[in-house]
């Protein structure tokens, strides 16, 4: 099942799975691992002088570029896109603030970690959407499988806000946080390293429109603690 169908689909019963028996990834209430951060590798502002990947192109419904002091994305109608920057990096904690400006909910945004730089959509995925749920994925040979379905959390606010995400990929630790708090943790070892993204998708429909700033990106070295 492709990222979009399963936003439009809704799926929940990763929920009741949980309440059941903590067996499914992504499930714990506390995290297993205590994330060491180190020393910041990259802050982007998206100010003036910022140099990010920037890609608009009305035919795939999609338009993302630097306006006004932030990195604007926006999706239509099925848009799905990312864009990465350089350089490769391996064990990392990416931050970022995003604010949704659109109404539509059935969307997801948020980060990369280890894309690839052939720039094909392969690497790991963070997102949230407009309507407090969030999802890992794994993007490779052009499919986006879940790691951990869209799963809802208090965690996330909804609709016309904005959120924090922090990403953790520390070797196979694929950790994720909003808001400082923790939501999900996976193991997953098919990408060593890669380039930091941003990415937005939105369900389509006539008025499916999601529209996504992020500000305030940090890139920083990671380690667990032993």
């Amino acid at each position: 099942m492709t990222l979009l169908s399963e936003r439009k689909t809704m799926i929940r019963g990763l929920l009741l799975g949980c309440v059941a028996a903590l067996l499914i990834a992504g499930c714990a209430s506390k995290p297993t691992e205590q994330v060491v951060v180190g020393d910041l590798l990259k802050r982007e502002d998206f100010g003036p002088s910022a140099i990010w990947q920037q890609y608009v192109h009305p035919e795939q419904n999609v338009d993302f570029e630097i306006k006004n002091g932030f990195y604007e994305a926006k999706a239509w109608d099925g848009g799905f896109m990312w864009t990465i920057e350089p350089p490769d990096e391996t064990d990392t904690v990416i931050e970022v603030t995003t604010t949704q400006l659109s109404d539509y909910r059935n969307n997801a945004y948020g980060v990369m970690c280890r894309a690839l730089p052939t720039d094909n959509g392969d690497g790991y995925y963070f997102l949230i959407s407009g309507d407090g749920q969030y999802t890992i994925r794994r993007g490779a040979v052009d499919n986006i499988h879940a790691l951990i379905p869209f799963t809802p959390s208090s965690a996330i606010h909804q609709d016309k806000t904005s959120n924090t995400i922090r990403a953790v990929c520390i070797g196979k630790y694929l950790a994720l946080y909003v808001n400082d708090q923790f939501v999900a943790e996976t193991h997953d070892d098919y990408f060593k390293t890669g380039y930091t993204g941003l990415s937005v998708a939105v369900v389509k429909g006539s008025d499916a429109t999601a529209d996504i700033t992020f500000d305030d990106l940090s890139v920083s070295k990671g380690t667990l603690a032993q």
